[in-house]
């Protein structure tokens, strides 16, 4: 998960006595008095600092109003290719992450891009845009170009900022969170120990910076089966937060922990974190935004891990909406949502919607996802479940087989798994390990299941049904990898 940095954390302003901003910051009367003064960069700042003010305040509307107007400013004064331009389109980008409406941040920072580069070089600033360009990129799922971004931001502060500075961390931990999203976790591991090195120098043991990037490291320990060390991680970064007074940080750090939880297969204390990060996201983001949604989502899945699907099912359905508007329908960060909402809809008995959204899973992974990713292999084996507690133990086995047959091509390159991880570093090879033993028990099931069916309809060939069978109640398949 990305670190809680929030789009006003702008560098503090070197004002001048004729510039000290009114009794009411958010106040725009000081920057239309400099604007009518000629000082067009002056005017700049003051708006940027209302805007701020504003947003503060929970006035997000008078806010992009304020930046809107200080672009606007500074199109006019100095040209619609200034190099100046580039502050009024970071700070309005900032403001659009912030509002999850990543597409538009995006193109502002493009342009705040190529207008700096035109201009007399600024790495440090370029360094910033390309931040905040990553932080969207990884909003939205993107993650290969979220990764490249988010390095070329911090080559740029390592070289101009110092290696051990906040900034510098900061990208490189965005760094480690795009690499994680790919199942890159034996790279993003030791990025993430050396931004805990770097924020514990810079800022002590009880900083919320390190409440990130323990939450972060957790996450990644998780994801490659040492669950006993990422307990204590989340944890801490839970307690770090909590005395932070950082509401965005602890949403995160609670989310973060309540998906370990859950992956251990403990749904109601999952669920108590995740009710705890509803609570703020909804005051701090508002009920339209995609963390929302995912927080949403995330308690559907603690109550499907409670067997309690009915409540369920509209959690997941609300996530669906928002995550949608908010980072697209076809991003990764979403399968989570459609995936746990198809198991659902199939232990609720409807399992031509449950079907659907299998196969809209399908096409989201084969399209947007690297062969054989994690994410790809769990929602494979999620969907195996489903077909196998639905009586169809054929499509199951073919289900399987293609993952298995993708994860030996790029763990082997099409030789024994075995060849390709002799090599590899013990983290690298403990993923591979899992996920192929994993595989090999789901593959183990649907063969069993396939041949006792094929061995009743051989008894029964040449006489009709001896009545009905006993339905099985299907159960939703939990998250495995």
């Amino acid at each position: 998960m990305a670190a809680a940095s929030l789009w006003l954390a702008t560098p503090s302003l070197a004002q001048t006595p004729a510039q000290t901003p009114a009794a009411d910051p958010a106040d725009l009367a000081p920057a239309e008095a400099l604007a009518a003064s000629g000082d067009t960069a002056g005017a700049v700042e003051a708006y940027i600092a209302a805007a701020t003010a504003r947003y503060a305040a929970d006035r997000p509307d008078e806010a992009s109003a304020a930046l809107e107007t200080a672009l606007a400013l500074s199109e006019t004064r100095f040209g619609m290719e200034d190099a100046r331009l580039a502050r009024p389109l970071g700070s309005l980008a900032r403001l659009r992450i912030e509002q999850g409406r990543y597409p538009a941040a995006i193109a502002l920072l493009d342009r705040g891009l190529a207008v700096r580069r035109a201009g007399e070089p600024d790495p440090v600033q370029e360094a910033g845009l390309l931040y905040d360009k990553a932080k969207a990129f990884d909003a939205m799922g993107r993650n290969e170009e979220a990764e490249t971004t988010a390095w070329r931001s911090y080559e740029l502060r390592r070289v101009h900022l110092g290696q051990v500075q906040e900034k510098t961390a900061d990208a490189l931990n965005l760094y480690a969170n795009a690499l994680t999203a790919q199942g890159r976790h034996a790279e993003a591991d030791p990025a993430y120990r050396q931004v805990l090195g770097m924020y514990e120098v810079l800022h002590g043991p009880k900083d919320f910076h390190l409440a990130i990037v323990l939450s972060n490291l957790g996450n990644s320990l998780r994801r490659t089966g040492r669950g006993p060390e990422a307990y204590p991680l989340y944890r801490r970064a839970v307690s770090v937060a909590e005395v932070s007074g950082d509401r965005v940080l602890l949403a995160q750090c609670l989310t973060n922990f309540g998906w370990y939880l859950h992956t251990q297969g403990d749904g109601q204390k999952a669920e108590t974190q995740f009710r705890r990060a509803l609570v703020l996201a909804l005051e701090v983001a508002g009920p339209e935004h995609p963390f929302t949604g995912v927080v949403h989502g995330n308690i559907g899945h603690s109550l499907a891990d409670q067997g309690r699907y009915t409540e369920a099912e509209p959690e997941f359905a609300l996530a669906q909406r928002l995550l949608e508007a908010g980072v697209g329908g076809d991003s990764p960060d979403i399968v989570d949502t459609l995936g746990g909402r198809a198991a659902v809809l199939g232990a609720l008995g409807r399992t031509d919607e449950a079907e659907v959204l299998f196969q809209r899973v399908r096409a989201i992974t084969t399209t947007r996802l690297a062969p054989a990713h994690p994410d790809t292999l769990g929602e494979s084996s999620r969907y195996a479940v489903f077909l196998l507690n639905h009586d169809r133990p054929g499509d199951a086995l073919g289900e399987l087989r293609a993952s298995l047959g993708a994860l030996t091509a790029r763990e082997g390159g099409g030789r024994d798994w075995r060849t390709s991880v002799r090599g590899a570093g013990p983290l690298f090879e403990r993923r591979v390990e899992a996920s192929w033993r994993l595989a090999q028990q789901e593959l183990a099931q649907a063969e069993t299941t396939q041949a006792a069916k094929q061995a009743g309809a051989r008894r029964s060939s040449g006489r009709q049904g001896a009545g009905a069978q006993t339905a099985r109640k299907p159960a939703a398949a939990k998250r495995t990898m």
